[in-house]
């Protein structure tokens, strides 16, 4: 869990980055590939905790039964 947030966190430096105009996506000099590649691991990064969450739950409620 603690890594999923980790990368939330740096998806979000991605994003700022890329949105300030100070850091561009290597290989095409382009801040908003870097903006559009950060919003894809951050939306990556909440789907994994959802499906994580889930699975956990489901797990809690076999073991009740």
């Amino acid at each position: 869990m603690v890594g999923r947030i980790i990368g939330i966190l740096i998806s979000l430096g991605l994003i700022i980055g890329g949105l300030s105009g100070e850091f561009v996506l290597r290989g095409t000099n382009s801040s908003k590939a870097l903006v559009v590649a950060g919003v894809i691991f951050l939306i990556w990064d909440i789907y994994k905790i959802i499906k994580d969450r889930k699975n956990k739950n489901d797990d809690y409620t076999v073991e009740n039964q």
